[in-house]
């Protein structure tokens, strides 16, 4: 009997070499995260990203308040 060497696919990751389904969806959550939040398409740490998400946060909280009150003043 001859034995036959087994031919690897091309284009196709084996089932260790593919990357895990769980780290597949939070780089893409990551990399949807960085385009909605301003200023951080260029961030690459994930500590620095949720710090600018806050920031960020915190400004548009601050902007609603503003808006609220000078509704409030006007009568509106």
């Amino acid at each position: 009997m001859v034995k036959c060497k087994k031919v690897k696919q091309h284009g196709r990751l084996g089932r260790k070499e593919k990357p895990k389904f769980g780290e597949t969806c939070m780089r893409r959550n990551l990399w949807i995260w960085r385009r909605v939040v301003p200023s951080c398409e260029e961030v690459d740490d994930e500590e620095t990203l949720i710090f600018k998400s806050l920031q960020h946060l915190m400004l548009l909280k601050s902007q609603v308040t503003l808006l609220r009150k000078l509704a409030d003043v006007d009568g509106v």
